[in-house]
């Protein structure tokens, strides 16, 4: 799919559309080769939907690398000349310059050769990805066992340290295995939804991104059904099969998943069934399994013992077969200490600015600081961040999106902070910068929630002063 976005090429008529990864995400045994076009940058004749042309930016993607936010358009030079550029961000801290006609790299792009050794039954990596020689990556994606956060406590630091030596790390690209490997960066990127901003009067490209590190482990899967099969049995099939890749095998949830512990106290088993069936947010819509599947799940996840025993019988669809796989994600888990700081030293959010023209970045720093941190008088290292940056001519960057809660407004020219304001609530969007009646404004919404935040409904304005009588 392309949950990102669409950018549109108004006077050619191109639409750009990134797509996401291939289902399963994690395991790919079921999907052979490269798998076009998923992890693609598409250009698209607008008036008639044809496919113009095509970049893969990951191969047979089995890390949940999609691609996560509508490309730019820009203008650069290049040997003196002005050339029309499609600009891609990526999940792994890459950027991909791309002529906008044709689809060809403006810098050059390297098939590099990746760790292949699987030890999941039928799986078949490609033994190369490609990485562009410029833009160089605006994130870390390789850590070692001694990258650990030296602001947490000692015993937790030696925790850590010995999770990260006992598991594989060091690599982009490491396969996906029964024994529990590093992501860096994490599942929500690198460059996420907020996407970057762009500067045409300079052709620099800003981008805030994250710097979490995830832990990611496989586990085998009990496909079969029993002869005689009750209804506690297939709840809990269901649930392995569809729900434990997000909400974990213990139902506590991870990452930005909510965990379903005593789900039972807040909803009955009528609103969970709606809720499979439907969705919600990042939650798809399970349409493809039968109402006593769902209504399996739902007793299941609510420990309706009264109901585990009794005999379960379910129509078998044609896609039961696609997601009975043998192999399954532990769960969304990253790398953390105690109230879910960061594992790994900072920094841990960045805002990076990059010169289009010749591929190199301009200046980079921390976006964000934890409270606790800040009490100590201690400099921003950054914080996870959702939400994207807008430019403005007049030379400001302007930009919320950190766990902190602030509105931040920097030099775009180099990088020094301006401003800063405190919002009601934490705001994982990107702002709008607007004038009306000769006035300028600043709109943030406010709504938190994520990353263990305060949830609120709050819009908050900005003004300068009127320049009219």
């Amino acid at each position: 799919n392309s949950w990102a976005g669409l950018t549109l090429d108004e006077e050619r008529g191109m639409l750009f559309a990134p797509t996401g990864s291939a289902s399963y995400d994690f395991y790919g045994g079921r999907r052979k080769g490269a798998n076009l076009f998923a992890n693609c940058l598409l250009a698209l004749d607008a008036a008639t939907g044809k496919r113009l042309w095509h970049y893969q930016m990951v191969h047979h993607d089995v890390w949940d690398r999609d691609l996560p936010t509508a490309p730019v358009l820009a203008t650069i030079t290049r040997d003196g000349k002005p050339v029309d550029v499609v600009v891609q961000p990526t999940k792994h801290g890459l950027v991909f310059v791309l002529d906008r006609v044709s689809g060809q790299p403006i810098f050059p792009v390297d098939e590099v050769a990746v760790d292949t050794t699987t030890e999941l039954l039928g799986e078949q990596l490609q033994a190369t990805q490609p990485i562009p020689r410029l833009p160089k990556p605006f994130v870390r994606q390789t850590i070692t066992a001694k990258d650990v956060n030296p602001h947490l406590p000692l015993p937790v630091q030696d925790s850590l340290r010995q999770l990260i030596s006992q598991a594989r790390h060091g690599k982009m690209f490491l396969p996906p295995g029964l024994s529990p490997s590093i992501l860096l960066p994490g599942m929500d990127g690198g460059a996420e939804w907020g996407g970057p901003a762009l500067d045409p009067a300079t052709g620099w490209l800003y981008i805030n991104a994250n710097e979490m590190a995830w832990y990611l482990q496989m586990r085998k899967t009990d496909m079969a059904r029993e002869r005689n099969e009750t209804f506690g049995g297939a709840g809990k099939r269901l649930y392995q099969q569809h729900c434990s890749t997000c909400h974990g095998n213990n139902m506590q949830g991870g990452g930005n998943y909510p965990s379903l512990v005593d789900i039972e106290k807040k909803m009955d088993q009528q609103a969970i069934t709606a809720l499979i069936r439907t969705g919600r947010r990042m939650m798809p819509a399970l349409a493809h399994i039968s109402d006593a599947d769902k209504a399996a799940i739902a007793a299941f996840i609510s420990h309706d013992s009264s109901r585990a025993k009794k005999p379960y019988q379910s129509r078998v669809s044609g896609l039961d077969s696609i997601w009975q796989l043998p192999y399954a994600m532990v769960g969304y888990q990253k790398l953390v200490g105690p109230n879910g700081r960061p594992g790994i030293a900072p920094p841990w959010g960045t805002l990076t600015a990059i010169n289009l023209h010749t591929g190199e970045q301009a200046w980079q720093k921390p976006l964000g600081q934890y409270p606790e941190l800040a009490a100590k008088g201690l400099p921003d290292m950054g914080t996870e961040n959702y939400g994207g940056p807008v430019v403005t001519a007049g030379g400001l960057l302007i930009i919320a999106a950190t766990v902190d809660g602030h509105l931040r407004i920097f030099n775009k020219r180099n990088g020094a902070l301006l401003a800063q304001y405190k919002l009601p609530y934490a705001s994982f969007a990107t702002p709008s910068v607007y004038a009306y009646k000769g006035r300028q404004y600043i709109v943030v919404v406010c709504g938190g929630g994520k990353l263990n935040t305060p949830s609120g409904d709050v819009v908050v304005a900005y003004a300068l002063p009127s320049l009219t009588p």
